[in-house]
Order: C-alpha cells, then sequence, then structure tokens
C-alpha cells in the first residue's frame, strides 16, 4: 500500500479559502487527499503573529487531537510578512527531505502552489519518490507544474464544495 505524507502550507491553502470565501474542514481535506492509501503524517505549516487568538489556539489544539495534524507553526512577534513565510517554507522543505532520506513515505503530498518547492520536488523525484500537488489553480506556479507530472497535480477548486464547513 502506497505510503504518503502531507505536507500543508496553510498560509498559502488559507489565501485561496478566504479569496473563495469558504470555511474549509480539514478532517474533510486529509480523507480526500489520503484517498485508499496509508498515511503516515500529516503536518500543517503556518507563521503565526505572536500572540495568538484564543480561537487559533483551540483550532491547532482541535486539528491536532481529532485529526491527527503535527502542528508546526513558526511565532515570531513582528507583523506578518515575507521573512515568515520563507521560514515556513523551509522548514516544510526540510521536512520533505529528511524524511524522504529516512524511507518515511512512497509519495510527498505538498498542498501548495509556491515556486520556491521546485528544487525540493526534484531532489524528491532524484530518490525515486513521487510528489503530488494540490494548490488553487489561480496560486500554482508553472515552474511547479512543470516540474510535477500532470496526472500528480490536484486542484483545490475541484472539491471545495466536499471540503466546506
Amino acid at each position: 500500500m502506497e505510503r504518503i505524507i502531507i505536507f500543508i502550507d496553510n498560509s498559502n491553502i488559507f489565501q485561496g479559502f478566504k479569496k473563495y470565501n469558504i470555511k474549509a474542514d480539514y478532517e474533510k481535506l486529509k480523507k480526500i487527499i489520503t484517498k485508499r492509501r496509508k498515511l503516515q503524517g500529516i503536518f500543517l505549516y503556518e507563521g503565526v503573529v505572536y500572540p495568538m487568538s484564543p480561537e487559533k489556539k483551540k483550532w491547532y489544539e482541535d486539528l491536532s487531537n481529532r485529526s491527527g495534524y503535527v502542528i508546526k507553526a513558526s511565532f515570531d512577534k513582528i507583523e506578518f510578512s515575507d521573512a515568515i513565510e520563507k521560514k515556513v517554507d523551509i522548514k516544510i522543505a526540510i521536512d520533505i527531505i529528511s524524511l524522504v532520506y529516512e524511507n518515511t513515505y512512497d509519495t510527498a503530498v505538498l498542498v501548495s502552489g509556491d515556486w520556491d518547492f521546485v528544487p525540493v520536488v526534484k531532489k524528491v523525484k532524484e530518490l525515486d519518490k513521487n510528489v503530488e500537488v494540490w494548490a488553487f489553480r489561480y496560486s500554482l506556479a508553472n515552474a511547479l507544474k512543470e516540474e510535477v507530472e500532470q496526472k500528480n497535480i490536484y486542484y483545490v477548486d475541484d472539491i471545495l464544495s466536499k471540503i466546506k464547513m
């Protein structure tokens, strides 16, 4: 059975949910992405402005306790900026590469359309593992789209009605 790990760039995907004005059910999102495969782990990465709101804290706790998400938040006492975004992307990249070397998955599922993941995708493929990308059509970088096989690209736009709260 194919083993997968899901890596969610929440800042990236949340912008899409905001654009389409929906609240997403992350448990449903997890089930749709996993399909009939063996989920080895699901990580949610996000830059968080400190102090964190009680609502955000509860949301993280619920995701972690009820749905098995591992929250990888970058906390900063500065306003949200590109610097925090890059820290998040670097954490995602390190985890994807570290876990491929540990042979933890057959397929890395990246939930982000950012172009800066192209070198990561190339490395994972060099190591004979698969990469699947889930992104919004409007935010999927052409460079990333060109690096991932067409059959491994999925659009969050197509499942919005299924993951709506």
